[in-house]
This record gives structure tokens, sequence and C-alpha cells, in this order.
């Protein structure tokens, strides 16, 4: 008998990828969705999860076996905008996921997706400090089987909004149109931590299977990347000419190095090199004009 998942944000980026992930392994996915989605391989449920009593119905109804959490506001410009939306959407919103799983299948395995910038100081790193807080007070005080996941900026084929699918876009216009104005960055020698979406996936496999519930895992590559070695590695890729207009403001501070070892210790290790997925990113966005 096929194993139910239920995953939240399934039209985002990461939660395209992992429905996919998990249709294509035999699972019976449930993807929920702010708005209307089709797809062939998978249900999608049209649901906010700020409306609970919807929240609800949703898992009363399906009953996973494991519930992948990845819905809310994944941007730091966004929630200097709308700092109260941010709140709202990665502690609420996960509050009252947490009650439907409470009430309808306690038993269900679930990896709630938080950030490495969980704790940074903007709304965005609040928001995600808090949602673990949660997290972690519903698993102690209704025994629940809750898993955080702390996953680096996650890069590869699809829409992103991320940095990398930007300068990727930016090559594809370039090669369609022959403008070659400089690309505006903020600083060339900024630092991130990048990993391929799909072994980010992977892992939140592993944890569903075998994590141990009340803990926190890291996910990332291990390493910081330069905006300069990203933009290295594209120019490798094109003929295009890239030439870049940096800001004026102070670089910014790099968050700490993920640190993958308790994953690592449950047999995941990452696929992608940082080449093959900007590569593949390269390649989605030829493929879509």
């Amino acid at each position: 008998m096929k194993k139910r998942i239920v995953i939240t944000g399934a039209a985002g980026f990461t939660g395209n990828h992992a429905c996919q992930h998990f249709a294509d392994k035999g699972y019976e996915v449930i993807g929920i969705a702010r708005s209307f989605l089709s797809n062939l391989k998978f249900h999608v449920v049209t649901c906010d999860l700020l409306d609970k009593e919807k929240v609800s119905e949703v898992f009363n109804m399906y009953k996973p076996d494991f519930c992948l959490h990845l819905a809310g506001v994944n941007s730091v410009p966004l929630s200097w905008d709308n700092p109260t939306t941010t709140i709202e959407a990665n502690v609420l919103g996960t509050l009252y996921l947490l009650e439907a799983i409470r009430k309808a299948v306690p038993l269900c395995r679930t990896v709630i997706v938080s950030s490495a910038l969980s704790g940074i100081d903007h709304p965005y790193g609040v928001s995600k400090k808090h949602q673990e807080e949660l997290v972690m007070d519903w698993a102690h005080l209704f025994d629940l089987q809750l898993i955080v996941a702390k996953p680096c900026n996650l890069i590869g084929p699809g829409k992103s909004p991320g940095f990398v699918s930007f300068l990727a876009n930016r090559i594809i216009q370039m090669e369609s149109s022959g403008n070659h104005s400089a690309i505006s960055i903020s600083h060339l020698q900024n630092e991130r931590e990048f990993l391929d979406v799909r072994d980010a996936i992977s892992g939140y496999e592993v944890l569903l299977k075998r994590g141990t519930k009340r803990k926190t895992y890291e996910l990332g590559s291990g390493k910081m990347t330069t905006l300069l070695e990203v933009a290295d590695i594209f120019q490798t890729l094109t003929k295009e000419r890239l030439t870049f207009l940096e800001k004026t403001d102070s670089p910014d501070k790099s968050p700490h190095v993920t640190n993958s070892r308790l994953l690592q210790e449950l047999q995941w290790q990452k696929k992608y090199p940082i080449e093959i997925s900007i590569q593949h990113i390269l390649s989605y966005y030829r493929s879509i004009g």
C-alpha cells in the first residue's frame, strides 16, 4: 500500500520539486497550495494555511503518514516590507498545521523546514526562530513526531527568486536580445552557501524515514561561495561577456556554514556540485526561452 505524504507550499520552487520527487518514488502525494495548481502526478488541494478550519479538514480527510512543511514567506526583502505577514505565515501557519496533525494524525512523521537564516537580525530570521521554538514546544507537549530541517540557500532548475536563477535569466536575455548592459549586484565578494534543491529534498526524505523526533538537522554544502565565483561558473557556460555594477554600500555579513554531520550519519550525502547545479539552471532557462 502506498505511503501518503502531504507537502505544503506545493506551488513553490522547492515544493514543486518535492512533489515530483515523492511521486516518482511511489508515494501518494497530496500537495497544498494557496492557488490552483494542476498536475497529473499528484493531487493538489487549494488551501491557505492561515485558514485553520480548511487545514484541519485536509488532514482529517487524507490522514497522511508523512508531512513535509515548506509553505511560508521565504524572502528577507519581503519580510522587511511585510513583517507582520511574515510572522503570520511562518508562525501562525505552522501552528495551524501542527494542530491539524495533532488532532487528526498524531503519529504523522513531519519535517518542518526552517532556514539557516533562523535567528538572524531581520524579520524573516525572527519568524523562523519562533517557528522552530513552536515546533519543539508542540513536539514536547503533545509527543508529536516533529523534526526541524535547516537548509542553506537552495538552487537548481526551476523558477526561483534567488540570485543564481536571476543571473541565469539575465544571461538568457542577453543571448536572445544582444543587450549587454551591466548587471546590478550588491557585492561580488558577498558569500553564500548553496545546496542543490534535489539534494535537500533527498535529505528531507531521509529525515521523514529515519530522523529523530524533536531534533534539528542542518543541510548544506559545507562551503561558502562568493557571488564572483558563481559569476565565473556562468561565464564558462555562455559566450556573452558578463559585466557587473556593484553597489556602494558595505558587503553583507555571511551566516555560519551549516554542519550536516547529523544528517550524514543517517547516510545522506549530496550529489550535485555547484557547477552541475548551475549548468542545469541555465539549461532550464534556455529550455523555456
